[in-house]
């Protein structure tokens, strides 16, 4: 049987509330500035009398009825992100929706996007989810600055469910966790609300359009041994949504299956930099390997180098397995890699230009987002590049046509009424190419004369 976690590994989870630790703000120049992106908080309910008819019944041994509560569900997002406006707009097409976030600027944007979904409603509101049957709790799970979980908003969105949720609704835990997390933080709060609770790991794939979000094989799990039916409800939901359902056997399955999904993921995107590092010195463009690799139809998984991993997955994930194992040195050592990769490309970049007497060289990154295509700065290796030339003492810019300067006051953005050969030429020494910006005509590069590009994309 797979341990779920130590004592002692649980006690960060439960010691970070909403009275947990507070930490300082850092200056752009600390190195761990970046390591933690602001998220769409869910706080304590409020402290509003509640008119409602109190539940406080317990489950019962008797098997309760795993139907869909009314003919009509109204299923409440918790947590309106990225990951959480991707499910508003899944079940919205088929089943009313009410997002819940705790950000009015949030909560106004997601207004004028739905504004011609009839299905879809959003508030700040806690109040408003006593209406809700079925409850999707999206918030985010990262880490502290000593790498260890932040489950504050989890427990606080789950706070929140406790006081809305009427006996008999489900609720599901979409965001990403640690193996054992579900059952220790959802499971009591099941058995004294007699909910069906469980586990569903949201599957999004930032800027990736096919498969349709629906065509997506969708995990779901319940507590049957806490709130017997919990897996039946859950599936009665999705398989109103999804064209696929495919049922594990318990949270922990479904928990495991993420991790180890992205994880794995991680691990071939940094033997792919090991690969591409190899590469460079015997003159062998990375990328046409890759190229070529991907022509073998079985066995292989096209991934490709370049200047890390970004985003609330892929660089996290690793750590909710660490957080009750002491396995995995494998993935350990990856992960730590891919940490200080762009630490590793700067450091190579400021070798080169110091080799060859451009000790005040001015470098411009191209690609700030943490993906292509993506606006969002989260864990955004071009973001930790720049930050590491920067304390190196080189002049940087940068340029995206999907990131706004007030993203990143510290660096000036190149205007995009400047790029053309000739004001490059004038104005740089180095370019590192960290992926094909949308909007963005990569061929003025091959004109260049002089000024050397690093290219981290095919």
């Amino acid at each position: 049987m797979l341990p779920l976690f130590r004592q002692s590994n649980l006690s960060p989870w439960i010691a970070v509330q909403d009275g947990g630790q507070r930490h300082k703000p850092r200056r752009f120049q600390d190195r761990g500035y970046y390591d933690l992106t602001p998220p769409s908080e869910v706080p304590e309910p409020e402290a509003e009398p509640d008119n409602r008819s109190a539940t406080t019944s317990t489950c019962s041994e008797g098997r309760l009825s795993s139907s869909l509560p009314p003919p009509e569900p109204l299923v409440a997002v918790i947590g309106v992100g990225y990951v959480g406006e991707h499910l508003a707009r899944v079940f919205s097409k088929c089943l009313h929706v009410l997002g819940y976030d705790v950000s009015e600027t949030r909560v106004k944007e997601l207004r004028r996007s739905f504004e011609h979904c009839e299905r879809a409603r959003f508030t700040s509101s806690a109040r408003d989810l006593a209406a809700a049957t079925h409850f999707l709790v999206s918030v985010p799970t990262l880490l502290l600055p000593d790498k260890a979980i932040n489950s504050s908003f989890l427990r606080s969105a789950l706070t929140a469910v406790g006081k809305y949720a009427r006996r008999g609704s489900v609720v599901v835990i979409e965001s990403s966790v640690a193996v054992g997390m579900t059952r220790a933080f959802l499971g009591p709060l099941a058995r004294e609300k007699a909910l069906f609770a469980g586990m569903s790991p949201e599957r999004v794939d930032p800027g990736r359009t096919e498969p349709a979000a629906q065509a997506i094989p969708k995990l779901v799990s319940g507590l049957d041994d806490v709130v017997p039916g919990s897996l039946e409800a859950i599936r009665a939901l999705y398989s109103r949504v999804f064209d696929r359902v495919v049922a594990v056997s318990k949270p922990e399955v479904a928990e495991l299956t993420k991790l180890y999904e992205n994880c794995q993921r991680l691990l071939c995107i940094a033997f792919a930099n090991e690969m591409a590092d190899a590469a460079r010195p015997h003159g062998i463009d990375p990328f046409e390997v890759c190229e070529a690799a991907a022509t073998k139809p079985f066995g292989y998984m096209p991934l490709y180098p370049g200047l890390g991993v970004g985003g609330h997955c892929i660089p996290v994930n690793p750590h909710y397995l660490f957080a009750n194992s002491d396995d995995f040195p494998l993935l350990r050592a990856a992960t730590e890699r891919m940490r200080h990769r762009p630490a590793a490309v700067a450091q190579r970049a400021v070798d080169r230009l110091l080799a060859s007497g451009r000790q005040q060289a001015r470098v411009l990154i191209v690609g700030m987002g943490f993906k292509r295509g993506q606006a969002n700065l989260a864990n955004s290796p071009s973001l930790d590049l720049a930050r590491e030339l920067v304390l190196s003492g080189l002049e940087v810019m940068w340029i995206d046509p999907m990131v706004q300067q007030e993203a990143v006051p510290q660096i000036q953005r190149l205007d995009m009424s400047t790029w053309d050969a000739g004001s490059l030429e004038r104005r740089f020494e180095l370019i590192v190419v960290a992926f094909r910006p949308p909007g963005l005509e990569l061929g003025v590069l091959d004109e260049l004369r002089g000024v050397e590009v690093e290219m981290w994309c095919a």
